[in-house]
């Protein structure tokens, strides 16, 4: 029998077995530490360790560690910012328009308001589809209701839900809401906020911006977006809206083309130094994502991260049943139209 050792989780201790992850030893004791993947890739447990030691498992980001691959070695203290609760709610597809030629923004409507913090992120499964995680943000403008949940969502070639879109998936469709889920939210804090994002990127860190113009107005806010085709770069409303409100120093950026008022390389090739005090926020694709990382890291920065990663769930035979007899159940409004895009996570 493993030797048991103390471990005190955002105040309350029981006493877990070396050698377990931390999320087994304090499920094991009753406490629920919020968790999604237990995979090592969302995100959504990490830990930050007060006292005492625990292997990493490879996972370590300053004082924090992701408690479903981090283990037991011995007596420790960690804590875990409050989050809201895992719901799973009903809701239907409200409206579908482009924001760029690859960019589209899906409302849902739900059944009832819907609590996330800016930058978690919702599993949504369309009735006939396989589930698909994606970051709920406001509109460009700034607009959005409680009781919606708005997606930017990339067109996949191929994409089993973003490529059926506007066409299969219409206004009306029935979708599954679950979450939410995520570490990489807003917090108030001092220093700098550096807000970086590619392609669909932006939603989450738009989420974020926002919540920090409102909350936190006098802190200084760095933003840099990119994307490969400056066609993509939609967000220009929202980069607007910002330099109103006092953010100097916004840099869209692309990597494939040339625009007016539009940087060239990608958004870490315009990265500022970084210091011990800012705090980095960053969405966008697992190469880009680990590249912040990896400056955060050797500048002793924090960095709150949110890859992206493309799925392969494929629609089952189950899918594609309900998805017939919802299609034929549904009356399409003949004028809808465009197909869309995944934000994809793990």
């Amino acid at each position: 029998m493993a030797k048991q050792v103390s471990l005190v989780v955002n105040g309350k201790a029981a006493p877990v077995a070396r050698g377990d992850s931390l999320l087994e030893a304090a499920l094991g004791a009753g406490i629920l530490i919020p968790h999604d993947c237990c995979t090592g890739q969302c995100e959504t447990c990490r830990v930050r360790v007060y006292a005492g030691e625990v292997d990493a498992q490879g996972t370590q980001q300053g004082d924090t560690v992701l408690a479903c691959q981090a283990r037991v070695t011995g007596d420790a203290v960690l804590q875990f910012d409050a989050v809201p609760e895992v719901r799973k709610l009903a809701a239907t597809v409200s409206g579908i328009r482009p924001l760029s030629p690859d960019i589209i923004e899906t409302t849902l409507l739900l059944k009832r308001d819907f609590t996330y913090l800016p930058g978690q992120y919702v599993k949504c499964k369309f009735s006939g589809y396989p589930s698909r995680d994606y970051s709920p943000t406001l509109r460009t403008d700034g607009t959005g209701e409680r009781n919606e949940l708005i997606l930017q969502i990339r067109r996949q070639v191929g994409g089993v839900v973003s490529a059926d879109l506007g066409t299969r998936i219409r206004p009306g469709h029935k979708v599954t809401v679950q979450g939410p889920y995520g570490s990489a939210f807003h917090r108030v804090d001092t220093g700098r906020i550096i807000l970086i994002a590619a392609g669909t990127g932006w939603a989450p860190i738009w989420a974020i911006a926002r919540a920090a113009r409102y909350r936190e107005p006098s802190r200084e806010m760095i933003v840099i977006v990119g994307a490969r085709d400056p066609r993509n770069l939609y967000m220009a409303e929202s980069l607007a809206w910002l330099a109103e409100t006092g953010v100097a120093r916004i840099m869209p950026t692309s990597s494939g083309g040339k625009a007016a008022g539009i940087l060239s390389g990608r958004p870490t090739d315009h990265m500022p130094a970084l210091r011990t005090d800012d705090t980095v926020y960053v969405a966008g694709s697992f190469e880009m994502v680990a590249a912040v990382q990896a400056r955060c890291e050797a500048a002793g920065t924090t960095c709150h991260a949110d890859p992206f990663v493309a799925s392969v769930a494929k629609r089952t035979i189950r899918d594609r049943i309900a998805g017939f007899f919802f299609a034929r159940a549904v009356n399409w409004p003949k004028t809808a139209q465009t197909q869309s895009t995944e934000n994809l996570r793990p």
